[in-house]
């Protein structure tokens, strides 16, 4: 019988996680709302789909902030949710210029 590893407990990097979360997590947040206001129905002239959108940011946040600590280490989960932050953002614009 082999005894536990001590090393890999759950609050290894909380604080390099939580970060992730707060900041990346946020960002990513504004970019999904940016493309359900711009591109989703109505476009931004929608009356109250504006008002919608930002409320619509903390849920979607949140979300994100909660599953941060599922990764396995807080390098990781910068490395991950840095990559979608700069994905979203490279294709919102992209798609804006088309536009």
């Amino acid at each position: 019988m082999t005894r536990p590893d001590r090393t890999s407990s759950p609050k290894k990097d909380w604080l390099q996680k939580t970060l992730a979360g707060v900041f990346a997590g946020l960002a990513i947040a504004f970019a999904c709302v940016g493309f359900f206001v711009w591109y989703g129905p109505g476009a931004i002239e929608s009356g109250d789909k504006t008002q919608f959108a930002m409320w619509l940011v903390t849920p979607v946040w949140l979300v994100i902030l909660a599953g941060v600590y599922l990764f396995p280490s807080g390098r990781r989960a910068w490395i991950v949710l840095g990559s979608i932050t700069a994905l979203l953002y490279c294709s919102f614009f992209l798609l804006r210029s088309l536009a």
